[in-house]
């Protein structure tokens, strides 16, 4: 370690950015300079300082600490921690969320006494940018943004596979195991499966990827960098990122399990302080285990930590799920089935019913099928399921497995056994349909009730809020032959459209295609089903703009 001996300091000026660089003798090269990514950027776009020094250190994750000071537009001030980042590098990284003048100061001090310090200053320009996701005031199931904007997740993980610090194509849309699978890059892969609707990302380590740590006193550098990239392209192809911190974290040799050893505890806060700082900025919900069982205690305690850590306040999860647990926010359980077609919306049903129960956040943190990924049925059932979540304000994460469509869990055939689900066009289409429908409704919509006139052929759902309303019916006695004349009631919202009027829909949840078009009265009403053969939805609006162009023709609705 190299000895430091402070002289004077000078002050450089460049860019609108001081850097106070100390000044020593020729033999001496410990210095730090500082630069910024943007000078300009849009509210909610990722800040980031970086602070290159050319000091020797045993561990320079552990060695070196890096913060920035951030004072706002209205002059609040906000501190962020900073994180080795590789190289000569260390990195602060910081979402501003308010338009204006920011300055900022960072303090760089490492434990041979060294201390590099400089201020800077950027531009925040507003932008439509929805920000954090944030827990619905007035119902704990439901999700908004911080513009108030409703979010409903449908998620999806997998395998990720990486050569040295760059992350390798990605296998997609495959058909049989024999046959070499499309590849697409990462950010191909991110782009098709984000048009599509899919919004939310979760990883963790050693959950089919890499390590970031060889050990708690070890870290991998370029596996860390490689982690950057992935979270950054899911955050600009717009998908939210659940971030799980130690995965399969399940060695006792780690001693991981000892909630009352402070030395690995100790060791433990600090990774957890490292992902916060490097990668909360791309995050909007932490995980700390992966289908991993610790005590009660350690999970609280670690909680707490990420709680007093973190300062955006993240809702917290784990795996196995501990719903029970005052410290967790979000319960996330694990759901594998490959349950009759005819009964996967009741099955969500019943699964709502169990995980609701402690009052939080439900987001499956996985989701597939049993013994094969992929057969003739699996995309409706994932559709029925899906659609059947967003009317029992639940969510799932789906493990993606499209490179073969009987790509099997494990390299077997495991009946009863997790095999994970085939995401290929036809389940990306289902998705994007929904999605389509999900952003038309507020997010204030809460659950209803729906009579249906065939109680014994259809089960149906609904949501409402003060401007709109849903449905969601399924034919699930018969999925060959079109039932006709069904008529279900439900509560309307009072918000009329049009003449007095609410402006309503019906869509084939299937192909996204409008059935019909329609002016019905606020209340409690009774209403004609247009035929169908396994579901269809009804959306009903008090907003003219949220009608599909052709009922908004249909209707000879005047122009928003």
């Amino acid at each position: 370690m190299r000895i430091h001996r402070l002289f004077q300091t000078f002050v450089f000026v460049m860019a609108g950015l001081v850097i106070l660089i100390p000044a020593r003798p020729a033999l001496s090269q410990e210095a730090v300079t500082a630069s910024q990514n943007a000078e300009l950027l849009p509210c909610y776009d990722v800040f980031e300082l970086t602070a290159k020094h050319d000091g020797i250190y045993d561990n320079n994750f552990f060695d070196v600490e890096l913060a920035a000071v951030f004072t706002s537009p209205a002059g609040q001030q906000i501190r962020r921690s900073g994180f080795f980042y590789g190289g000569d590098e260390w990195k602060v990284r910081f979402r501003p969320d308010e338009p204006g003048h920011w300055t900022y100061t960072y303090d760089l001090m490492a434990r041979n006494g060294f201390r590099g310090q400089g201020v800077g200053a950027f531009e925040c320009t507003a932008s439509d940018a929805t920000g954090p996701v944030l827990r619905h005031p007035e119902n704990p199931h439901r999700w908004v943004f911080a513009n108030g904007q409703p979010y409903f997740p449908v998620g999806l993980q997998d395998c990720v596979a990486i050569s040295g610090s760059q992350l390798m194509n990605m296998p997609i849309d495959g058909e049989q195991r024999t046959e070499a699978s499309p590849e697409v890059s990462p950010e191909e892969y991110f782009a098709l499966y984000g048009q599509a609707g899919f919004n939310l990302f979760r990883f963790s380590q050693n959950n089919c990827s890499y390590a970031l740590f060889d050990n708690l006193d070890h870290y991998r550098e370029a596996e860390s960098i490689v982690t950057d990239q992935i979270l950054s392209l899911a955050s600009e192809h717009g998908f939210r990122v659940m971030f799980g911190f130690f995965g399969l974290y399940d060695d006792p040799g780690q001693g991981w399990w000892l909630f009352d050893n402070p030395t690995i505890m100790a060791k433990e806060k600090r990774f957890l302080d490292y992902a916060i700082a490097r990668w909360g900025v791309y995050v909007d919900f932490w995980e700390l285990l992966n289908e991993s069982y610790t005590s009660d205690i350690w999970i609280t305690l670690m909680a707490n930590h990420v709680r007093s850590v973190d300062p955006d306040q993240k809702p917290i999860t784990t795996s196995w799920d501990r719903p029970y647990l005052p410290a967790i926010d979000l319960v996330a359980p694990h759901w594998y089935e490959s349950e009759s077609e005819f009964q996967s919306d009741l099955r969500v049903v019943q699964q709502a019913a169990q995980w609701k129960q402690a009052g939080k956040p439900v987001i499956f943190g996985e989701q597939g099928n049993t013994g094969m990924n992929w057969d003739p049925l699996s995309g409706m059932r994932m559709r029925l399921r899906t659609w059947t979540a967003l009317f029992q304000e639940i969510s799932f994460i789906f493990w993606n497995t499209n490179w073969a469509k009987n790509g099997m869990f494990q390299g077997q055939y495991t009946p009863g056994g997790a095999a994970n689900i085939y995401l290929g066009p036809a389940e990306r289409g289902y998705i994007q349909v929904l999605q389509d429908f999900a952003s038309r409704l507020d997010a204030d919509v809460r659950m209803t009730s729906v009579d249906v006139s065939s109680p014994g052929q259809i089960r149906a759902y609904g949501l409402v809020s003060n401007t709109g309303g849903a449905a969601y019916l399924h034919h699930f006695a018969n999925h060959t032959t079109p039932i006709s004349e069904a008529q279900i009631t439900l509560d309307l919202p009072p918000t009329p459209c049009h003449n007095g009027k609410l402006c309503a829909e019906w869509i084939e949840p299937a192909t996204g295609n409008v059935l019909a078009c329609l002016l019905i009265s606020p209340g409690r009403q009774t209403l004609t089903v247009p035929s169908f053969t396994v579901d269809m939805a009804l959306l009903v609006t008090s907003k003219p703009e949220r009608l599909h162009p052709q009922c908004a023709s249909n209707l000879a609705l005047p122009a928003p």
